[in-house]
This record gives C-alpha cells, sequence and structure tokens, in this order.
C-alpha cells in the first residue's frame, strides 16, 4: 500500500512537470467561438495559453483536439464561459473559467482543473464524465457541481494507465434521486485514485445520493481516500461509501470522515463494502458515522457494513471511530410536554381570584360586629349578593300597618265607658 502511494506522489509530479509552460511559449486569442478555439488548437504548440471571450458553445461536430498541452484561460478582465464542452485524446488545464452543461472527455487524455474553474452538469447528466485513460486532476478550490439527480464527476477506466487525484468539491445533482458526487466504474490494471476533497452526495425526495461509489475494481487497481465525504439527505438516505465488487490485488485505503445521509425512513450507512474476493484488501481508519433517521418508526443508518466472509477476512480496521446514527425523534417530545406548563398557570390563576374578591367584598361592609359573622360565612359568596337585609326591611312595615287597627280599636271604648257611667 505504501510503495503504491509513493508511485502515486511520483506520477502526480512528473504530471506537473510536464505542464510546467516552456519558456517559448505563446499565448493566442482569445476566441469567441467554438471554430476559433478549433483553429488556434490546431496552430497551438504546447505550453501556449489559448484566451477565451464571452460565451462560447460547443457545435455538434467532432469533439475537440489537440497533440500539444495547452491552458484555456478567460481573456483578462472577466470570466470566460464554456458550453458542452468535449474533449478528445487531449492535454489541457483550465484556469478561471466555466464550464457549463457538462464536459465529456473520453479517449487518452489529460485534463487539469485549476481552483479557480468551475464545473457545472446539465440536467440529469455527469458534470464531468472521464472515459479512456490518462489524467485527471482537480484542484483544491474547484468546484463541480451535477445538476437535477446528474453525478458530479463519473470515472470509467477502460485500459492503458489511469491517474485521478480528486481533491475540491464535488457535490452530486438535487432531484426525485440525489446524484452521486463520485462515481468509478470501472477502475482496472495501472488504475490509481485520490479522493480527498469535499465530497456531498445530492439530496433526494426518495432516495440521497452517495458520496462515493466505487465498483467493479479489478487487476492492482488502488484507491486512496481521504477528506470529508457525506451521503446526500432524502426519505432513505444517501451512503457515504459504497465499495461492491473488488477482485485480484485490489487495494483501498480509507483515512476520513464519512457520514450516512439523514433519513425520513431509513438513514444512509457510511460505509458498505461487499463482493471481495481473491487478494484485495482493504485498510479503514478516520471516523465513521451512521445517518441519523428524522421520521416516526424510521431506522438510522450503521457505520460500517461487511457483507460476506471476504470482505470482513480482508478488512482491517484501525484507530476508527465508528458511530450510529440517531433516531431523532426524541427532539419534538419536549415540546409536547412542556405545552402544557403555560396553560397550568391560568387555570391556578382563576382559583386565586374568588379568594380574592372574597377578602374584598366584605371590607366596605363591615361596620358592626354583626358584619363580622357574614365575614366568616366567606365560603359562599354567591349568596352575599342578595343579603339578607332586604328581608328585614318588610318586617318593620308590617309593625306599623297592625298598629293602627288597635289603636282606633281603644278610642271608641272611652266613650262608651262614660255612657255607661
Amino acid at each position: 500500500m505504501m510503495n503504491k502511494r509513493l508511485w502515486a506522489a511520483a506520477l502526480s509530479i512528473c504530471i506537473a512537470c510536464t505542464q510546467l509552460p516552456p519558456a517559448l511559449s505563446a499565448t493566442l486569442g482569445p476566441a469567441e467561438t467554438i471554430s476559433d478555439l478549433r483553429a488556434m488548437l490546431d496552430e497551438a504548440v504546447s505550453g501556449d495559453t489559448l484566451l477565451i471571450s464571452g460565451d462560447v458553445a460547443m457545435d455538434r461536430g467532432e469533439p475537440l483536439t489537440c497533440a500539444a498541452s495547452v491552458l484555456l484561460a478567460s481573456q483578462s478582465g472577466e470570466t470566460a464561459t464554456l458550453c458542452g464542452l468535449r474533449l478528445r485524446d487531449i492535454s489541457v488545464s483550465f484556469s478561471d473559467i466555466r464550464l457549463e452543461d457538462s464536459l465529456v472527455v473520453t479517449g487518452t487524455s489529460t485534463v487539469h482543473l485549476a481552483r479557480s474553474a468551475r464545473v457545472r452538469g446539465r440536467d440529469g447528466q455527469s458534470a464531468l464524465s472521464f472515459t479512456g485513460s490518462g489524467t485527471l486532476i482537480i484542484d483544491p478550490g474547484c468546484v463541480i457541481e451535477g445538476v437535477s439527480g446528474g453525478d458530479g464527476v463519473s470515472i470509467q477506466h477502460t485500459g492503458g494507465e489511469f491517474y485521478g487525484s480528486i481533491e475540491g468539491r464535488v457535490l452530486g445533482g438535487s432531484g426525485d434521486n440525489g446524484g452521486t458526487a463520485v462515481l468509478i466504474s470501472p477502475l482496472g490494471n495501472a488504475g490509481a485514485v485520490l479522493v480527498a476533497g469535499d465530497i456531498q452526495g445530492g439530496e433526494g425526495i426518495s432516495l440521497g445520493g452517495h458520496a462515493l461509489d466505487l465498483y467493479n475494481l479489478s487487476g492492482n487497481a488502488f484507491v486512496t481516500v481521504a477528506g470529508s465525504l457525506t451521503g446526500g439527505s432524502g426519505f432513505i438516505g444517501g451512503d457515504g461509501v459504497q465499495l461492491v465488487s473488488a477482485s485480484d490485488t485490489v487495494s483501498v485505503g480509507i483515512n476520513a470522515s464519512v457520514k450516512g445521509g439523514a433519513g425520513q425512513s431509513y438513514g444512509g450507512s457510511a460505509l458498505i463494502l461487499m463482493n471481495a474476493s481473491d487478494s484485495s484488501s482493504f485498510n479503514l481508519s478516520g471516523a465513521f458515522s451512521g445517518g441519523n433517521a428524522i421520521g416516526e418508526g424510521s431506522t438510522p443508518g450503521t457505520s460500517l457494513q461487511l457483507v460476506g466472509d471476504g470482505a470482513v477476512v480482508r478488512t482491517r480496521i484501525d484507530n476508527c471511530i465508528l458511530e450510529e446514527g440517531r433516531h431523532l425523534n426524541a427532539t419534538p417530545r419536549p415540546e409536547i410536554i412542556l405545552t402544557p406548563e403555560p396553560t397550568a398557570t391560568p387555570t391556578a390563576k382563576p382559583t386565586a381570584t374568588p379568594a380574592f374578591r372574597c377578602e374584598v367584598t366584605p371590607l366596605p361592609e363591615i361596620t358592626s360586629p354583626a358584619d363580622n359573622i357574614a365575614c366568616i360565612i366567606t365560603p359562599e359568596p354567591p349568596r352575599e349578593t342578595p343579603e339578607p337585609t332586604p328581608e328585614a326591611a318588610p318586617e318593620p312595615t308590617a309593625a306599623p300597618s297592625e298598629a293602627p287597627p288597635s289603636e282606633p280599636a281603644a278610642e271608641p271604648d272611652a266613650p262608651a265607658g262614660e255612657d255607661t257611667e
């Protein structure tokens, strides 16, 4: 594994050296149409810089090709755009330029995307598709973005030597099903890839996209994974890394932060490894976290899934942090428990208000000790509203009504006594 890493580092240094412009390099352009660019490529020699101005769209003709190693850059003071660019058997670097509607590379090619380059895909297609052999270098700071469920970077190694270095930011496209950020299938003999950037699967309504898919690895191919990889969220979260089918003497080393995507029903797994055979080997270190599950009755993702005896036997786990996904349904529950507390305070207030009314209403009526008796009968405040005083008022009025008949009855008795005498 160490020898292969040294070989990859040496190869990258050699590639960088071959891209240094010679002393007699020239600057051509600017090209304002695709025809201008074709003519400049025919005239260019290694080390030349070809300037692009405005928006240049690819025609339906043959892919662009060039025998020399050249640099494509924007004219000074602007950021040019190349739309739908297709390349074949070419050695080219891009600097301070935008590539829209996908970049397609075939044949034996060397493509270098500097940190100021940006690639954006076409709906449902890979933003950058590389098929064949050669070299693909994506510098830190470069951004590659899939659109409408399209993949970010797709690599198909179909023979010869291939070296890839992906250190930029790669995003799978969002859609019904999220796109994979980096898809490598197949990778065969004399193939080496370093994935060390910020790699994120696309968000999906149904399925979240995977961060890295490694399918059909064979020969003495090897892959080194570093950086940060995160599966896309969705109803089913995307996985961080899927490694399926490795045979012969394939070697894969992962020392990265790998996370599964969050899911409404199922969280994504951090790493799934299956169908390993022959002398293939896998070395794992770093941090692996399953995706969280946020729906009721959902299942969180796992940190590591080794499927089959071959995967278990051929995997070495060293200095790993394995963390299973969490169920996030517990977060809203405290809110439901706390909501009755505000409703409990108003219910306590009405019980307290009658007590205050009971104490306040007797105060203006206490004029004699007799009223203190009425204050003792405070537990029944509603009965004080009629008050017993209106009932006592009719009793004095009834006494005078009985007195006048008795007094006039005594007055006629006196004269009657005088007549008898």
